[in-house]
């Protein structure tokens, strides 16, 4: 068995501390990071719990050979909808199998993943179960009444805090550890067997998550990130991307809850964070190579969004 637990004040490190599990995470909202990880990997089960306080943009690919799910712990109210957040803060999400899948969570957000071996998963589901949840290349939500949520929610708390303490007793022995690292294993995928087989008996049936609003910000979000789109203005994404000004800024609305200039700003300053984190540039050179010429805006939108100036931040980090 593995386990980590661990905070973090930067999201980049928070992001990078998920193993195998590739991800990039955005700082969207102003002030310190800070987060929360606890990570837990048997023989076929991977379950992790994500605390973050301050809404972040997560860009991540769903890993090789795992069905995974999504249980909310805590979803702050946003602007947003679960149908344009892309999770569900009433319900568990069923994540995309083996495909992008990106999601603007809220400044208080608090949720446990579990992964299952698709192996292990075939043959315990039905034929027409499985072939569905592995065509899944979009979020679906399936909404959950609240006591049902609840006992999901404290059901995994126990499981995991019972992981945590069969490695750390000295009394059991070798084969009593693994027992019981087996029946806490099979506790969690009748869990997730419970979860998947509601949907066969029409007590929660899947429905896609997203919709254009999110398509448009994600062409945006590829964009800017890209190098040919850097430094690219408002103006510059809309005449690109032949996207209509007022279309743009409906649909960052929608999917965001903020405006494409605040979101994009964002973007680029976490990417600049990411560059004084990874490479010995002049903090000059990386603000210039996200369309940021002038050194004191620079370091005055830099502090805002993240609490430090640039040089701080290659001290503390770096």
């Amino acid at each position: 068995m593995f386990s980590q637990s661990a905070v973090f004040d930067d999201v980049n490190q928070h992001a990078h501390s998920l193993q195998n599990w590739p991800q990039e995470y955005n700082q969207l909202s102003s002030g310190k990071f800070e987060g929360f990880l606890e990570d837990i990997q048997l023989d076929s089960v991977r379950v992790f719990r994500e605390r973050m306080k301050q809404s972040v943009v997560q860009n991540t690919h769903t890993p090789t050979g795992k069905i995974s799910l999504m249980i909310p712990h805590r979803v702050d109210a946003s602007d947003t909808s679960d149908q344009a957040r892309q999770i569900m803060s009433d319900g568990v999400t069923l994540l995309p199998y083996e495909s992008d899948f990106a999601f603007v969570g809220p400044a208080e957000l608090d949720y446990s993943v579990i992964a299952i071996n698709q192996q292990r998963l075939s043959d315990l589901l039905s034929h027409e179960t499985y072939t569905r949840l592995i065509g899944f290349k979009k979020s679906h939500g399936v909404k959950t009444d609240t006591a049902t949520l609840t006992r999901l929610r404290n059901h995994l708390v126990l499981l995991i805090e019972q992981l945590k303490s069969i490695t750390d007793d000295p009394a059991l022995s070798e084969i009593q550890i693994q027992q019981r690292l087996k029946a806490a294993e099979d506790h969690i995928i009748l869990i997730a067997l419970t979860l998947y087989e509601a949907t066969e008996n029409g007590i929660g049936q899947p429905k896609r998550l997203g919709n254009q609003h999110n398509y448009i910000v994600q062409r945006c979000h590829d964009y800017v990130t890209s190098s040919e789109g850097s430094c690219a203005s408002v103006v510059d994404i809309c005449e690109s991307l032949h996207i209509p000004h007022r279309t743009l800024n409906y649909s960052f609305h929608k999917a965001t809850g903020t405006s494409p200039m605040q979101y994009l700003r964002a973007v680029k300053l976490n990417a600049a964070r990411r560059e004084l984190l990874q490479t010995g540039l002049s903090i000059t050179d990386i603000a210039a190579n996200y369309g940021f010429f002038h050194m004191g805006y620079f370091s005055q939108e830099y502090r805002r969004l993240f609490g430090e100036t640039p040089s701080m931040t290659r001290k503390l980090y770096a």
